[in-house]
């Protein structure tokens, strides 16, 4: 609609325009350097507009042609331009050597002039965030969009950064009701719920990152073990876990089925006194490549003697896996349970031989 008034607005100009020129065309006459060039002024008009038109044909040919990237004909905003670049660069720099409160303050700087304005200011945003600067923080990604997901998650991370994990677990509710859900907010949440000690909606929240897919199948498979055997443990009553609750039979069959979660239900089963039944649980679910994720939660079992199975099990990937620290920790982990306090040293020594980092 636009154009077409435009357009009937020029034609207009030029009916009207058009008979003056043609009977008073105009006279222009130009002496330079001894020669002399006479025309009329539409004549002049006409060969002006050629001449811009060729010298920016001309321009753009050489940019090409030289690979000029940007190019100003303006000094002073080519001048500040540059010093945003360089500015930048040292942002960068600085955001790489983990010197936050340089890099907020280069990458400010840049925000002045140059491309990449929102990236600039989100990095702005994260160095004043490290830095411990939350005010300047909030007040840079303040002026990116609301609906940004990548403002919606730095002011999500500083809430609970200052241990507002509540007010970010309703925060993070109220975004993920908005399809699509972004995968680094639902990352976030499992975060905050973990931090609010929110376990029952941990679950939820669980069997939504499952089916949702948050992470890739690698990470959450590691990520499990961050998540069920903790929430179990809380969860989890004098006479042990109640499977039949509503959150957890709601949880796709297969997280239920999965080595995270039957740490936490053998946990359980272990603290009821029921420690042959646990130990049964993880015979049956753990297998050579859980035992390291699973470590930290396996040792918190307490087994008492009904160790025999899971001893024969490690013994039997040891002989496989000889150079394995972890199954050397299980293995201490369980002569600790029966006593065996000999045993359990020769083996912790064989398990930081090969995983020094063990505890």
């Amino acid at each position: 609609m636009i154009k077409a008034i435009l357009l009937i607005a020029i034609l207009a100009l030029a009916m009207l325009l058009g008979p003056v020129l043609t009977n008073n065309p105009g006279y222009i006459k130009l002496v330079l350097a001894g020669y002399v060039i006479e025309m009329t002024a539409l004549g002049f008009a006409i060969v002006l507009i050629v001449a811009l038109l060729v010298l920016y044909l001309l321009v753009k040919v050489v940019r090409h042609l030289l690979r000029i990237q940007h190019f100003s004909l303006n000094f002073f905003s080519s001048r500040r331009e540059r010093k945003a670049n360089r500015a930048f660069a040292s942002g960068l720099h600085a955001y790489a050597r983990r010197q936050w409160a340089e890099a907020a303050s280069q990458l400010q700087l840049a925000l002045q002039a140059g491309d990449f304005s929102q990236e600039k200011r989100f990095l702005a945003a994260y160095a004043a965030f490290y830095a411990g600067d939350y005010d300047q923080a909030k007040s840079v990604v303040a002026k990116l969009a609301e609906d940004d997901p990548n403002r919606q998650y730095l002011e999500a991370e500083m809430l609970l950064h200052q241990g507002h994990a509540s007010q970010a677990v309703l925060t993070l509710e109220a975004l993920l009701q908005q399809p699509p859900v972004d995968p680094a907010l639902g990352q976030l949440y499992l975060r905050a719920l973990q931090q609010a000690g929110q376990w029952q909606q941990l679950l939820v929240a669980a069997g939504r990152a499952a089916t949702g897919h948050w992470f890739d199948k690698v990470s959450w498979r590691q990520q499990r073990f961050a998540l069920y055997p903790q929430a179990i443990r809380h969860l989890a009553g004098e006479a042990g876990f109640d499977q039949q609750q509503n959150d957890w039979q709601a949880l796709p069959a297969k997280e239920r089925k999965s080595a995270a979660a039957a740490l936490g239900l053998a946990w359980a089963e272990a603290n009821a006194g029921q420690a042959d039944a646990a130990e049964k649980r993880l015979v049956a679910v753990l297998s050579l490549a859980d035992i390291a994720p699973a470590w930290p939660h396996l040792r918190q079992i307490a087994l008492g003697h009904s160790v025999l199975r899971l001893r024969k099990q490690t013994q039997h990937w040891l002989r496989d896996n000889p150079s394995n620290g972890y199954l050397y920790a299980v293995l201490a982990y369980l002569a600790e349970q029966e006593g065996e306090q000999q045993q359990a040293q020769q083996a912790w020594q064989k398990a930081r031989q090969y995983q020094p980092e063990l505890r």
